[in-house]
């Protein structure tokens, strides 16, 4: 039994992952000239931050959201791809933030690891869903909030935009989140 419950805690962990790709993928196509950084899974959903040329709100979730909901039928798998330290670098021309991690992650001559699903790729170790368009449900997730955010948590860095996303294995577990959020409020 606990095994089972291992292993839906590494589902929930990986398609949450991956609809932080499905963001950054939805974002990159609507503010091509963004840079990106990093996007992990977090307890309640996944976040991605950003460095956008122009300031994004919360206003803008809604079309961002409508994107990826756009985008999730044509991403059936991720595909890995090993690249060098010049190959990776390239994928990124002008973003020192994605140049800063791959340094860090080839200092000893290794490769790094992309991930592609449907158009969009990125720099990344991995841990996602087998196939996003059958085992992402479009209603079990929701773009929540825009907040700032240090470059690696230092208040010496860059200020960047993170975008929180809440996502659950249904839509019916997305809504009782929510309700159970509304209510933590009301007390």
């Amino acid at each position: 039994m606990a095994k089972l419950q291992d292993m839906s805690v590494q589902h929930l962990e990986h398609l949450r992952h991956s609809l932080a790709h499905l963001l950054a993928a939805a974002v990159m196509d609507l503010y091509p000239d963004t840079k990106r950084t990093i996007g992990p899974a977090i307890s309640n959903g996944f976040y991605f931050d950003f460095e956008f040329a122009k300031p994004v709100s919360e206003d803008d979730l809604k079309k961002i959201e409508k994107k990826m909901r756009q985008i999730l039928p044509s991403w059936n798998s991720f595909e890995r791809s090993d690249l060098s330290t010049d190959e990776a670098k390239k994928e990124y021309p002008g973003n020192e933030y994605k140049h800063e991690l791959i340094d860090e992650l080839t200092k000893e001559g290794q490769t790094v690891s992309f991930y592609k699903s449907g158009n969009y790729w990125d720099l990344c170790r991995g841990g996602h869903v087998d196939n996003p368009a059958q085992e992402i449900d479009p209603e079990a997730f929701k773009l929540d909030r825009v907040a700032g955010a240090y470059w690696r948590g230092d208040e010496k860095n860059a200020m960047l935009t993170r975008i929180y996303g809440l996502a659950f294995e249904s839509g019916e577990e997305l809504d009782a989140y929510k309700k159970q959020q509304e209510e933590a409020k009301k007390r």
